[in-house]
């Protein structure tokens, strides 16, 4: 009794936020009021209040031009930097994706986050296949996000291809983004990012993924994501292994440099349209040649949208993999057919 009493006063509490669009100070007190008693009531107004907050906001550019100037703090070092949780800082973020295309974090996240986040994956998988068959209608696991139509901004999700792909959107489950969010404060990740990209940052409905390849999955391509983000925005992508990947599951293989450009897709040899050709690929990584990356649970590897890389495959994978992928981007510069939530 004492639990409903206290939720409906929170829920009034936030309505009474957002009437006075103070709509960040509501996301901040379902935050804090979900850790000391989590419940889907809470978990699924935050999505709704990370969305509605983006467009209940005045976006002014924090910055003239991007990507910002940087010293390369890593320029005795070969391939990719490599950091610690406690070297990581948005100084280190900034110098190795300008000058390398990417950073690496390893043990980011501990053996209980990478659990957590998991058992996520897999809650939320589970309850998805419910909704499918018709024995659920939603959960705290499995709620499809149901975005309000704004100016500009394309609403219509194809779940379908996503999981395909391996991927859950974090959106559609509630507790799975509020486990994500947790974990990115816990090690002030948000804050970097804010730091980073100079502006406090959204993430994106469509390329925020609780993800789960299969170890048979068949090759996806290389590709930037830059080519259909659009020209002109700040992006970093937060992407956490969480378990164990490279070489009996599958991880990522990437050009370890920091390319200019983005390169043509759909050439003579591409997957796919949006695809880069292997002969495209080696032209532009020039002397710098692809890399596999081998990851650890709990290491990350931090990138922007003109990063080239690809999903890597092999007959001799055995093991499925898990990691989360969170793609951050500046509020003023947001490519708004991606869906913000303001984190």
């Amino acid at each position: 009794m004492f639990r409903s009493i206290n939720r409906r006063r929170v829920m009034r509490q936030v309505a009474n936020l957002v009437a006075h669009q103070r709509h960040f100070d509501a996301i901040s007190l379902l935050m804090n009021e979900n850790k000391r008693d989590s419940c889907f009531e809470f978990e699924n107004a935050l999505v709704g209040l990370r969305y509605d907050a983006f467009f209940a906001m005045n976006h002014v550019p924090s910055v003239t031009s991007w990507p910002p100037s940087a010293n390369d703090l890593f320029a005795s070092s070969a391939g990719i930097p490599e950091v610690t949780p406690e070297q990581l800082n948005a100084d280190a973020v900034r110098s190795a994706v300008i000058h390398r295309g990417s950073l690496i974090v390893r043990g980011l996240f501990n053996e209980n986050e990478t659990s957590l986040l998991r058992d996520s994956i897999d809650h939320a998988y589970a309850d998805h296949d419910k909704a499918l068959s018709g024995s659920l209608k939603t959960s705290r696991w499995f709620t499809p996000i149901d975005p309000a139509p704004h100016p500009g901004v394309n609403t219509t999700i194809k779940r379908d291809w996503f999981r395909d792909s391996g991927a859950e959107l974090a959106a559609d489950s509630p507790r799975g983004l509020f486990n994500i969010i947790t974990c990115f404060q816990n090690h002030k990740i948000i804050d970097l990012v804010a730091e980073y990209l100079e502006e406090r940052p959204a993430l994106s409905v469509r390329k925020t993924s609780l993800r789960r390849v299969r170890h048979d999955q068949t090759e996806t391509g290389w590709h930037q994501d830059g080519s259909f983000l659009g020209q002109g925005i700040r992006s970093l992508n937060v992407w956490v292994a969480l378990t164990d990947c490279g070489i009996d599951a599958s991880s990522m293989e990437m050009v370890p440099r920091r390319l200019h450009e983005i390169v043509p897709t759909g050439t003579e040899g591409a997957l796919m349209t949006w695809t880069v050709s292997p002969s495209v690929v080696n032209e532009a990584a020039q002397d710098t040649p692809p890399v596999h990356l081998q990851f650890k649970a709990g290491d990350a590897i931090l990138f922007d949208e003109m990063n080239l890389h690809r999903t890597s495959s092999s007959p001799n994978f055995t093991k499925d993999r898990y990691a989360i992928e969170a793609w951050f981007f500046a509020p003023s510069t947001y490519p708004l057919d991606q869906l913000p939530l303001m984190v």
